[in-house]
C-alpha cells in the first residue's frame, strides 16, 4: 500500500449516494474500506437524504449516482459544494450521456464512471481522490502549524488581550523599537484576490516578512493565518508625522511591488492610528482592525441585501453571489462566518424559509408553489428543508394557530 505522509494519516470519510438499495448494500461490501484507510460513513438513498446527512456530518469524498428520483446527483452536488467548497465528487451513471459528463466536469469531479463499475476502476479513482484530499490537508497543515507556536501565541496575545499591559520586555523580545519616534499598526490582506496556491503564497509571505524585519530594524512583520500580514511599523528618532506617513507609504509600495512581481497580486492595507510610544500600540491596533472590519461589514451587508432581493432565483448559489461581487467564493464563505458566526449558505436557507413561512401563513399557495416562489426547483427537497428548519411539516405548519 502506498505510504501516506506522516501526520496526515486520518481516515477519509466517504459518502455513497444511490437510490438502488442493492447498489448501496453492495458498495458497503465490495471493498475492505477500513483496510485501505477509508471509512464509508453513510449510504444515502437519494440526494435529499445525502444533504440532510451533510448538515450534521462532513464527508471528504462523495460517490454518487446521477440518475435518481427526487433529486439527481448533479443537483445534490451543486448544493453540497455551496456548503462545503472543498468536497470531492465521483459520479456514476448507467447512461452514456455526454451532458452528464459535461455537468460533472463543470463541478470539477474527480471522475465520471459508467455502470457497471469494477473494483479496480473504482479503487483507482478513489486513490486519485485520496491524493487530492491529502494535498488539501497539507495546505491546511501549512496554514495552521508551520510557524512556531510560541511566537504566534505572543502575537495573538499582543493583538487581542494585553496591549494595555505589555511591558518593554515583550517588545524587546521582538526587537520592536519606537524610542523617540513614531509608529503604526497595519494589517494587509488580498481582499477578493485569493491566490490560486495558498500554501506557496503563505510560504512566500513568511519569507518576505523575515526579509522586511531584517531591513526595517525596530519594526515587526508577521505572516498570520488566512494570508494576512500583521505589521508594527516604527521610525525611531522621527518626530515629523508627515515624514513618517510618507515613509510608511513607501513601505506599502515596496511590499506591493514585491507581491506584483512574484505573485501577480496586490495587497490591501488597513492603517491604525499613529503611535508616539509603545503604550499607544493597543489603540493603533484597534483602529486598524476597525478600518478592516468596516470595509468587510459594508461588503457583507450588500451581500445580505442581494440575497434578500434574489432568493427566489433557483440558480442563486454562493458561487453566483461571489461572482456578482467579484470576490473569491472560499474567501467570501470564510469572511461571512468570521463576521456573523454562521455559514452564508445557512443564511440563504433562513431567508428562503422565513419567506416560505410568511407565504404559508398569508396565502393559499400550495407547497410546490411556495417552493418555486422561494427558489426551490425540487419540492421534496423544499419539504425536507422546511421540516428541518421549523421542526414540523408544511401541512402541520399551515394548521398552526395564530
Amino acid at each position: 500500500m502506498e505510504k501516506k505522509p506522516e501526520g496526515l494519516i486520518k481516515m477519509l470519510k466517504i459518502l455513497f449516494v444511490d437510490d438502488d438499495a442493492v447498489a448501496r448494500r453492495n458498495m458497503a461490501q465490495r471493498i475492505d474500506w477500513n483496510d485501505l484507510g477509508w471509512d464509508l460513513v453513510y449510504t444515502a438513498r437519494d440526494g435529499v437524504d445525502a444533504l440532510e446527512y451533510m448538515k450534521e456530518n462532513r464527508p471528504d469524498i462523495i460517490i454518487s449516482d446521477i440518475k435518481m428520483p427526487i433529486m439527481d446527483g448533479i443537483e445534490m452536488a451543486k448544493i453540497a459544494r455551496d456548503y462545503y467548497p472543498d468536497l470531492f465528487f465521483i459520479f456514476l451513471s448507467g447512461y452514456k450521456e455526454f451532458e452528464y459528463a459535461k455537468q460533472a466536469l463543470a463541478l470539477d469531479a474527480i471522475d465520471y464512471l459508467n455502470k457497471p463499475i469494477d473494483n479496480s476502476q473504482l479503487l483507482d479513482v478513489l486513490r486519485r481522490a485520496e491524493k487530492k484530499c491529502i494535498r488539501a490537508r497539507e495546505v491546511n497543515q501549512i496554514l495552521n502549524e508551520k510557524y512556531p507556536l510560541i511566537r504566534r501565541q505572543y502575537i495573538s496575545k499582543l493583538m487581542y488581550e494585553n496591549f494595555r499591559e505589555a511591558d518593554d520586555a515583550i517588545f524587546r523580545a521582538f526587537d520592536i523599537n519606537i524610542t523617540g519616534g513614531l509608529g503604526m499598526v497595519l494589517f494587509m490582506d488580498f481582499g477578493k484576490d485569493a491566490p490560486p496556491d495558498t500554501a506557496a503564497c503563505q510560504e512566500y509571505l513568511q519569507t518576505l516578512c523575515n526579509t522586511l524585519t531584517r531591513q526595517y530594524y525596530g519594526s515587526l512583520f508577521i505572516c498570520m493565518d488566512n494570508l494576512q500580514l500583521f505589521i508594527i511599523y516604527t521610525m525611531p528618532d522621527c518626530k515629523e508625522k508627515n515624514s513618517f506617513l510618507t515613509s510608511m507609504e513607501e513601505l506599502k509600495k515596496y511590499i506591493n511591488s514585491c507581491l506584483k512581481r512574484d505573485l501577480l497580486l496586490e495587497g490591501i492595507f488597513y492603517q491604525g492610528s499613529v503611535m508616539q510610544e509603545l503604550n499607544d500600540l493597543y489603540a493603533s491596533c484597534q483602529a486598524a482592525m476597525q478600518s478592516k472590519n468596516s470595509e468587510t461589514y459594508t461588503l457583507l451587508s450588500k451581500i445580505r441585501c442581494y440575497i434578500e432581493k434574489n432568493y427566489q432565483n433557483p440558480d442563486l448559489s454562493l458561487v453566483m453571489i461571489a461572482r456578482h461581487f467579484n470576490v473569491n467564493h472560499c474567501y467570501l464563505t470564510s469572511l461571512y462566518k468570521d463576521q456573523f458566526g454562521i455559514n452564508l449558505y445557512d443564511y440563504l436557507i433562513s431567508v428562503r424559509m422565513e419567506k416560505a413561512g410568511e407565504l404559508l401563513r398569508t396565502t393559499d399557495m400550495k407547497s410546490y408553489e411556495v417552493a418555486e416562489a422561494t427558489g426551490y426547483r425540487n419540492s421534496q427537497y423544499f419539504s425536507a428543508s422546511f421540516k428541518k428548519y421549523y421542526g414540523c411539516t408544511v401541512k402541520e405548519y399551515k394548521h398552526m394557530p395564530g
